[in-house]
This record gives C-alpha cells, sequence and structure tokens, in this order.
C-alpha cells in the first residue's frame, strides 16, 4: 500500500447513496477524507429503474465527499443489495500430485481450489445470467484432514476447498456500473452489503464464535451468518424500511414523506409499550384537515411489518444453519434498525442476545462522528474490507518474492553440490 492512496466507498440503496472518500495516511491508517449522501432516485430494490435518475444521485453523494475532501474520488468500491442477489455454498477440489510422495502446497494451489469452486457453480443451471462477485472460503480439508484454515504450506494429495459464492444479475451489475460511469467515474470492485457490514459491526470474537448480521436498508433486508471466521450463509429478504412507511402512510391516510418523519419521530418496534391514551397529529394529504390518531396504532403497523421482517429472517437461517451454534448473537444494522425496541424484538423472536451494530470508527481517522450510525455501517465496512485486501496483496507478492528467492538460492545451492553426490 502506499501513503496517499485514495479509497473510496459507494453504499447504493434503494433509499440512500452514501459516500466516504478516505486517504492512507502517514501511519498507514486510513483517513476520512470526505462524506456524501444523497437521497437514492432511481432504484427500486437495489435494481436501477431509471438510470439518469440513479446516476444523478450518485454522482451527487460522490461531489459532496469531494467537496468535502478536495479532491476528486478515484479507487471506486460499490456496495449492493436486492433480489437479484443470489447465494450459495459450493466444494471446489483438485490433485496436488499424482506421485507416492505428498506436495507442498502454495498460494497457487488455493486459488486454483477457488477457481474449481467458482467453475462448479458457474456451469449450474439457471447461473448463465450471474455474476459472481465474491468467492469467500470458509475451511479446506487436506486429504482426510478437515477444518484447515489456512493450507499454505502444509503438504497433501488432495485439496478441498468449502466456499461461499455470492452471485449478482449481470445486468443488474452492469447497470449500476453504468450509473457511476454515466457519472465519469469506474467501478474497481463490488461488495455485497452484509459481507461488507461485518468488517465495521463484528469483531474476530463475534466473527469466530457465531454472529448474525441484519441489514435492514429501505429496499431489502439482507442476512449473513458468520461462524469458525467465515461466513456460512447469506440472503436478501424483498422487505425494508420503505415498506414500513408506505403501511404508515396507506393506513394513517397521510403522505410517504409525512410518515417517513412520524416514523422517524415515533416509530417503536413494540406496541404494548404505548399507552393506549397517547394521540399524535398526522398531516392530512394535500391540504386536508390534519387529523388526531392513537400512536399505539401507528406503532401496531411498525410492530407488524418489523416482526414480518424478523420472522422472515429467522425462518430462512433456521433452514440454513444450526441457531443453537451461534454463541455471539444478533446484531441489526441498517437506518431501520434505529426504531425503538427493534433490538427487543429481535431478541424475543430469535432468544439470543441482541445488540444494534454501530460502525467500530476506531481503525479510522479525520473526521468521523458523523459515521456515528448503522446507516454508515456498510461504507465503513467497504473501507475496511478494501484495506484488508490490499494488504494480504501486499502480503501475498512478498511471500512469492521471498519463496522465488529461496527456491533460487537452493538451487544454486543444488547446482554447487550436484557433482560430489
Amino acid at each position: 500500500m502506499k501513503i496517499g492512496q485514495v479509497i473510496t466507498a459507494i453504499d447504493i440503496g434503494t433509499t440512500k447513496i452514501c459516500v466516504i472518500i478516505a486517504q492512507i495516511n502517514e501511519e498507514n491508517k486510513l483517513e476520512v477524507k470526505g462524506i456524501g449522501t444523497s437521497k437514492s432516485d432511481g432504484m427500486v430494490n437495489g435494481i436501477v429503474v431509471d438510470i439518469m435518475k440513479a446516476s444523478k444521485s450518485m454522482s451527487d453523494a460522490i461531489n459532496e465527499s469531494e467537496e468535502m475532501a478536495t479532491f476528486k474520488a478515484k479507487n471506486i468500491y460499490v456496495g449492493i443489495a436486492g433480489e437479484h442477489i443470489k447465494s450459495q455454498n459450493t466444494i471446489g477440489r483438485i490433485s496436488l500430485t499424482s506421485g507416492t510422495h505428498p506436495c507442498d502446497i502454495d498460494q497457487q494451489h488455493v486459488e486454483n481450489v477457488i477457481s474449481n469452486s467458482k467453475n462448479n457453480v458457474k456451469i449450474q443451471q439457471g447461473n448463465e445470467r450471474l455474476e459472481i462477485i465474491h468467492a469467500i472460503p470458509q475451511y479446506y480439508k487436506i486429504d482426510d484432514q478437515d477444518g484447515i484454515r489456512n493450507p499454505v504450506n502444509m503438504s497433501g494429495f488432495n485439496l478441498s476447498a468449502h466456499v461461499h459464492i455470492v452471485m449478482a444479475d449481470i445486468n443488474a451489475l452492469r447497470n449500476i456500473n453504468k450509473c457511476i460511469e454515466i457519472a465519469g467515474y469506474k467501478v474497481d470492485e463490488t461488495y455485497l452489503e452484509p459481507i461488507a457490514s461485518s468488517h465495521a459491526v463484528l469483531d474476530d470474537v463475534e466473527k469466530d464464535l457465531g454472529s448474525i448480521i441484519i441489514d435492514i436498508g429501505g429496499g431489502t433486508t439482507d442476512i449473513a451468518i458468520f461462524y469458525k471466521d467465515s461466513i456460512r450463509f447469506s440472503a436478501v429478504l424483498p422487505i425494508g424500511g420503505k415498506n414500513i412507511t408506505h403501511d404508515l402512510s396507506v393506513g394513517l391516510h397521510t403522505s410517504p414523506h409525512n410518515a417517513e418523519k412520524l416514523k422517524l419521530e415515533f416509530g417503536n418496534s413494540l406496541s404494548g409499550q404505548i399507552p393506549d391514551d397517547k394521540l399524535i397529529e398526522i398531516e392530512g394529504i394535500g391540504g386536508r384537515e390534519p387529523k388526531k390518531k392513537k400512536l399505539k396504532y401507528m406503532t401496531e403497523i411498525i410492530e407488524a411489518r418489523m416482526r414480518e421482517i424478523f420472522e422472515g429472517a429467522y425462518k430462512i437461517l433456521s433452514e440454513h444453519h444450526d441457531l443453537n451454534l451461534i454463541t455471539a448473537g444478533l446484531v441489526l444494522t441498517g437506518g431501520a434498525s434505529l426504531l425503538r425496541n427493534s433490538a427487543t424484538l429481535a431478541d424475543q423472536i430469535f432468544n439470543m442476545p441482541t445488540k444494534i451494530g454501530y460502525p467500530n470508527l476506531s481503525e479510522l481517522a479525520g473526521p468521523t462522528e458523523r459515521l456515528e450510525n448503522p446507516k454508515y455501517a456498510t461504507s465503513v465496512g467497504i473501507l475496511y474490507y478494501v484495506y484488508e485486501e490490499l494488504r494480504n496483496r501486499d502480503d501475498k507478492i512478498t511471500s512469492i518474492k521471498i519463496g522465488s528467492s529461496f527456491s533460487h538460492f537452493w538451487q544454486k545451492v543444488k547446482d554447487v553440490f550436484k557433482d560430489y553426490f
């Protein structure tokens, strides 16, 4: 990594666009230089429905972050979600040697076995129009030895990799890339939002002991399980905070704009905690007279939708993983997680300790106060994810150079002494 290198994280949601520009400083820390947000127009449930409107929204957020940073955004990394996302676990296998002696495993073997797992998924029917955006190794197996986290420098005859694959619809991806290109930029890489968020809201202990992330966005709710330091499952529910706003607008006979304001000001996920006699004023539509309605009624609407989100997530997660193994608990993030008593309701449904996932900002320098909000978990997580990848890439290059130098040196030694044996 180079001092001064710029990383730009863009979280593309259904209701908002968040952009953070960061730069690697002299202490090798990510220093926040610019932050920008805008309302997300032209997007529905993570899919572009109006490319010019969506591009304008992205451009507005990027421009705001550039004005604060006083330089242009570059090295663009994007977080996405949506119904078009598909995830699955698969296994890759390669033979390391055809002889009678085991082979020492190097980084190339690891890359080959992961490539094999990706190929196994690509050839499956129904995946033709999907593009792989993540191939994350969960653990490895060498011959009969299972549960290996890093097989490099170990030896064996056969290598297997259990891998979590995340795919996105090719057209959905291309349309998002086009939006950013129209704005004058180029996407370097794309990340699934809950995977990115995990880097900001989960520590190493939580990932190892077992944690669930539920990221309640505007149009979708993204869910993921982490266990033994790797992702074990991810999925997307086509429900989010925007559905709550719509329900309130219909139920209270008010505009979506006013429904959103009421949700943010009075929203509560547990109607049982609201007194029956408390009233709130509801603004009429199109200049009609305001009316007073029971706050409890409004809260019942919110609770019904939040229950649907949590119960839907619980059903899917319990079908794919033994939730008794989740020791650390549940983390809620995303804008709708800030509704009062959301964590309490989730705790009741999942029967496990629950917390709101505020992004960890301790690894960032610069003006970070504004980022102390779950709605920035994805964009902060992208920064950490990219930073970690850059460091790992540097480590691999160094390891390869050292390994090549040692091999070259050893060959010279053997050449010197070959005539003596």
